[in-house]
């Protein structure tokens, strides 16, 4: 596996968003870049950092992040969205627990 340089990555994601024709496809061929999908995430990535940039910059937090949770004391809140996402899941599956639990009760 080939590691890449964050200036190489931002080359290609600059390249991707100045030729919106081309694929992730292309752009990978172009750059000699065997993979199209590691194109795709460093164009995900660079969509997330600035979302999370223009945030902070209006600052307001964006929508999902203005309520907070009520977690037990001295958890740290969730920080980015694949911890809220994680935070949600496993609450999701607690509860889904519990509601079978309860239905084996009556």
């Amino acid at each position: 596996m080939k590691k890449y340089t964050e200036e190489m990555k931002k080359e290609v994601v600059q390249f991707y968003h100045d030729h919106p024709e081309l694929g992730y496809l292309s752009v990978a061929r172009e750059f000699g870049i065997p993979s199209d999908e590691s194109v795709r995430r460093w164009v995900k990535k660079a969509q997330v950092e600035d979302r999370e940039k223009s945030d902070k910059k209006a600052g307001e937090a964006s929508p999902e992040k203005k309520t907070r949770r009520c977690l037990p004391s001295g958890w740290p809140q969730p920080r980015t969205a694949l911890e809220e996402k994680a935070l949600t899941d496993a609450e999701n599956a607690y509860l889904k627990k519990l509601l079978e639990l309860r239905k084996g009760d009556g």
